[in-house]
């Protein structure tokens, strides 16, 4: 609504609008043409790009990125869409890699902000996480 006033009370003004993970209404005003929309290819400057890979589930391709991730130096974000699977995921992972620290984190982690805190200071090598981790949070050692 904020954005609507400013256009309508300034009509020759470009309006910016910055969005990590855009809501569906908006996402699809832009991809059906009814709003103007430009994306940032580009990762930000020295990171890596995002390379997705879709494949079965694996325990030695986790083991293998995990560790991959942790040699360099860097940290893991492994992402399920369910609550009731992190502490499961959790296990698996100190499974698979014995020497890794984890943590879980989700939505409705009573410390959320401890636990990010934690990861962010390098506490953590793995932190297993709901959906709630694409929500724009930036942590520039992560890149798997």
């Amino acid at each position: 609504k904020q954005k609507e006033y400013l256009k309508a009370m300034c009509p020759l003004v470009d309006v910016l609008t910055l969005s990590a993970t855009p809501i569906p209404r908006t996402l699809y005003m832009g991809m059906s043409g009814v709003r103007p929309m430009s994306l940032i290819q580009t990762a930000p400057p020295g990171r890596l790009p995002i390379h997705t890979v879709v494949i079965e589930d694996n325990d030695s391709i986790v083991q293998a990125a995990i560790v991959k991730e942790m040699k360099r130096g860097g940290q893991v974000f492994y992402v399920s869409t369910r609550i009731a699977a992190l502490e499961n995921l959790a296990q698996r992972v100190n499974r698979l890699v014995p020497t890794a620290r984890v943590c879980t984190a989700h939505g409705q982690s009573p410390d959320l902000d401890a636990i990010m805190v934690s990861f962010v200071n390098r506490e953590h090598d793995v932190l297993i996480s709901t959906t709630i981790i694409e929500s724009g949070v930036h942590v520039p050692s992560v890149n798997t």
